[in-house]
């Protein structure tokens, strides 16, 4: 069930990220900065333009830093759901050599597996399913910021120190470059297990944000290293941290 759950969740990552190069091309997105869908989407991604709009306003008109606030904010906005995922993660983790026990008792039974297999989430008060709601809900959040740095006329004429053009794919793959390893950094810190599915996507989920940073514009691939960044942080200060100090003190 545990694997299942994890093919799931990589599936969401590809199915998501296919879903945006697919609607990049539709009439849900600007065909052109300013001109953007008459629809309540529309609005949406207006409101979202508005927003980092206002933010690079008061940074000295940095739409780099302006990006950073609003990454920020929307880590913060959803930062419940990240702890709870890092806490579902940690008690799979702990349960993991009971699972695996499961698994071997009854290898010729799928059926009753699973079955135990539930009651023993039910015994530990975890939803496998529940690990996979903040990707879920971060994927309608990638598709408005895209929008809205597609169709956002300043955000497309300006620059990120100098070199980077945000509204336009960064042809020196700098952006793409970090995108991809903060992805791998952050992917590496919240992984719970040796588990063989968990390692293959530790790899190839880099290489699909290099692929998506190098073709869309700059400001997506700068908002995927904000984010990444914010997230290795993040897990280390609740997870990892915890976790270290709980085995120094145990080891005394």
């Amino acid at each position: 069930m545990a694997s299942k759950t994890r093919r799931n969740r990589a599936w969401q990552w590809v199915v998501g990220a296919v879903a945006m190069l697919s609607l990049s091309g539709c009439a849900m997105y600007p065909t052109h900065p300013g001109d953007w869908p008459q629809n309540a989407w529309g609005d949406i991604l207006k409101a979202v333009s508005a927003v980092i709009d206002f933010f690079s306003k008061y940074t000295g008109g940095s739409y780099g830093v302006g990006l950073l606030i609003v990454t920020v904010l929307v880590r913060l906005l959803i930062l419940p759901l990240m702890v709870r995922q890092i806490r579902f993660s940690k008690v799979m983790q702990q349960i993991q050599p009971e699972m695996q026990k499961l698994r071997e008792r009854y290898k010729g039974d799928p059926q009753k597996a699973q079955e135990e297999m539930m009651k023993l989430y039910q015994k530990y008060g975890v939803n496998p399913m529940a690990g996979c709601l903040p990707m879920l809900i971060q994927l309608p959040i990638l598709y408005a910021l895209f929008g809205a740095i597609e169709g956002n006329p300043a955000l497309n004429s300006s620059t990120f120190l100098g070199i980077f053009h945000l509204g336009q794919p960064d042809h020196y793959y700098i952006l793409p470059l970090l995108a991809a390893i903060t992805t791998y950094l952050s992917s590496k810190v919240m992984m719970t297990s040796s588990d063989p599915q968990q390692k293959m996507m530790l790899f190839i989920m880099p290489v699909f944000i290099f692929f998506i940073g190098s073709r869309f514009a700059s400001g997506l691939a700068l908002y995927w290293i904000y984010s990444n960044i914010f997230t290795t942080v993040q897990t280390y200060f609740i997870r990892v941290r915890p976790a270290n100090a709980a085995s120094t003190q145990g080891g005394r």
